[in-house]
């Protein structure tokens, strides 16, 4: 996002939102980050998991001050719920016990704030998330290029990403939350979004979804038994044979 200040000097502007059980708590979060940082604005607080939640998908903020403590879901439950897909927050933790701290930074934390939050602390956690989103922006600028003018498409894994053209995929297998990719009758790529995701990002007719959980390519396509509710694909002289759902395979 980009603010426009009164000397007409262009200024980023990212967004959070502060988790605390604690209404007071969330005032004096509130009021530091708006005096130490005032880059960083915030479209949302909340004093319980379920409104944690809510709010979360409601404003899709770049970074979550998240208390450990909230109610019967701690923050790491809240995590849990928020990062599906395409959910990806930056978070700092904020909470008057440091116990938790060596099981926060393995969620990849950019930050352990304790109570009462010191001004230093913050404004180092949240230089440390600046200086990673700009990051990222750039790297997404590089990849958009490179994306539209080879006609790849970037997905997410849990180890980095990978470029694939949409006529090197075989077919997808949703799993859970993830997507495994096959460019080949091995092994998949596992993708960190969901199977409606991927399909949405490959936004081609010649992709077609077989079952609730298997999307595939219809060029590869070689046979379809609609008695077995199987479709064949066909990939360098192997069959591979997908069963689906027969409401949908009707419709091949």
């Amino acid at each position: 996002m980009i603010h426009l200040n009164e000397e007409y000097n262009v200024l980023p502007v990212y967004t959070c939102m502060i988790v605390d059980d604690e209404q007071d708590a969330i005032d004096f979060l509130s009021g530091m980050i708006s005096e130490h940082t005032p880059d960083m604005k915030i479209v949302a607080s909340a004093s319980s998991s379920d409104d944690a939640i809510r709010k979360y998908f409601k404003t899709s903020p770049d970074l979550v001050f998240m208390d450990i403590e909230v109610d019967e879901m701690n923050g790491f439950d809240i995590i849990n719920e928020i990062f599906t897909g395409n959910n990806n927050p930056h978070l700092i933790f904020v909470t008057g016990y440091n116990r938790y701290a060596i099981e926060a930074f393995k969620t990849n934390a950019l930050g352990y704030l304790l109570k009462p939050v010191n001004p230093e602390d913050l404004i180092r956690s949240v230089e440390r998330f600046k200086e990673l989103k700009e990051l990222e922006i750039r790297h997404d600028q590089l990849w958009n290029f490179i994306r539209d003018y080879s006609g790849k498409i970037r997905f997410n894994t849990t180890t980095g990403f990978i470029l694939v053209h949409p006529a090197e995929i075989l077919y997808c297998e949703a799993d859970r939350n993830y997507t495994g990719i096959f460019t080949s009758p091995g092994k998949p790529v596992l993708v960190s979004v969901n199977l409606a995701v991927v399909e949405e990002m490959l936004h081609s007719s010649e992709f077609f979804r077989i079952s609730r959980s298997i999307l595939i390519n219809s060029r590869y396509l070689s046979m379809v038994h609609r008695r077995n509710k199987t479709c064949t694909l066909h990939f360098q002289g192997k069959d591979i044979m997908l069963t689906g759902s027969e409401e949908m395979i009707k419709k091949l």
